[in-house]
């Protein structure tokens, strides 16, 4: 597992460990933004990930991506809205599930 960018804070500091975690056990580089971070693998020629964002009721917002590399501006996604923190656990594995069922656009 590779994490990138910024430290665990704000928002996100109670679920970065629980991330991280998620991130060592199925092989997935964790990318934090001051306000996301996203789950990423490359799976049958596609990048994919879940985006975290959180909404502003402050629960969490997720959306399952597949791109190609070469088209990170064109993607597929679908996602999910106003999660709280601990379901957001729970739906990470249905998440991995529609991310890799995505096709890019071509």
């Amino acid at each position: 597992m590779t994490e990138r960018h910024g430290p665990s804070s704000g928002p996100f500091a109670a679920i970065d460990p629980k991330l991280n975690m998620f991130a060592l056990a199925n092989g997935m580089d964790l990318a934090k933004g001051e306000d996301y971070r996203r789950l990423e693998w490359f799976t049958e020629g596609l990048e994919r990930g879940i985006l975290i964002r959180i909404a502003d009721d402050g629960a969490y917002d997720l959306a399952a991506l597949a791109w190609r590399t070469s088209k990170a501006e064109q993607f597929s996604t679908e996602g999910a809205g106003g999660l709280a923190p601990a379901a957001l656990s729970q739906v990470l594995m249905d998440a991995i599930e529609i991310a890799n069922g995505l096709s890019a656009p071509t």
